[in-house]
């Protein structure tokens, strides 16, 4: 039964504008990705970090739409599992009632926790061998550990990693992560050497070369294979960037595709 986003009386978080973007891209990707790995992969898991309540409301209208679970759940070739993680108590609830509830052909496993704190509960259930997997995390800030992302990298699975760079990274490294090697960038990164990436830096390519050094420790977790697609905010400035990495170039091929057009329609100049 597909989810259809509505005002049902349960909790829907207000988001930005700008994050029908986002959903859009990992819808166009989810769909891409289940139906093109389904003969290779019978078995595709979807694993969700950051789950929310299932649905959002655009920030200042009454437009409801699907959050990252419900377009998991929608797609035309099922997964065999979705695991999702959320922290808050109510968009928890919120979410087991409009996504658990209404996933008749996909076993829905439920953790309420911190995704970094819980992240082994959360993938207990997703096969160490013989399946094929996406991760979406989409933390609020910095909130997504190194080791996070370590543990994720021992099933099988490609990557959509919501990387906090304007909105955080860059507005709060001088002032409160620089002396604090406990940092929320320190945790991110999973190591202090992007204090001399910054740094050295100037402030118009702060963002990229914060980037190009994640990208880069990706790297010895086995990926391979890497894009990104900046999001801006209503005044056209950029606030985070997500980050896609996988370890084969038919997942990149995958993801070049659903970038290949907007939301509005419009076809990218980069697109595949």
């Amino acid at each position: 039964m597909r989810i259809e986003p509505r005002d049902d009386g349960l909790l829907i978080p207000d988001v930005g504008r700008w994050a029908k973007r986002k959903y859009h891209f990992l819808s166009r990707y989810l769909h891409l990705f289940s139906t093109g790995m389904k003969i290779k992969w019978p078995r595709r898991h979807y694993i969700d970090l950051f789950s929310g309540a299932g649905f959002a409301r655009i920030r200042g209208t009454n437009e409801v739409v699907a959050g990252s679970p419900a377009l998991a759940a929608n797609v035309l070739d099922s997964f065999s599992g979705i695991h999702l993680c959320e922290q808050d108590s109510t968009c928890f609830d919120a979410l087991a009632k409009r996504v658990n509830s209404q996933s008749a052909n996909t076993a829905v496993h439920s953790v309420r926790g911190d995704a970094n704190a819980v992240i082994n509960e959360v993938l207990k259930d997703v096969p160490s061998r013989d399946a094929l997997c996406v991760t979406f995390a989409d933390p609020f800030g910095l909130h997504l550990d190194w080791e996070t992302i370590r543990a994720v990298s021992d099933v099988r699975s490609d990557l959509i990693i919501l990387l906090a760079d304007n909105m955080d990274a860059l507005r709060n490294w001088a002032k409160y992560y620089f002396d604090n090697p406990d940092s929320n960038l320190d945790r991110f990164m999973g190591e202090p050497g992007w204090r001399n990436t910054l740094a050295s830096a100037s402030s118009g390519n702060q963002a990229e070369r914060l980037r190009t050094r994640y990208m880069e420790r990706l790297k010895g977790l086995g990926y391979s294979h890497f894009d990104s697609e900046r999001i801006a905010n209503d005044q056209d400035r950029d606030i985070y960037t997500l980050v896609y990495a996988s370890r084969s170039a038919r997942g990149l091929d995958f993801w070049s595709k659903a970038r290949a057009v907007d939301e509005s329609g419009q076809r990218s100049l980069f697109g595949a």
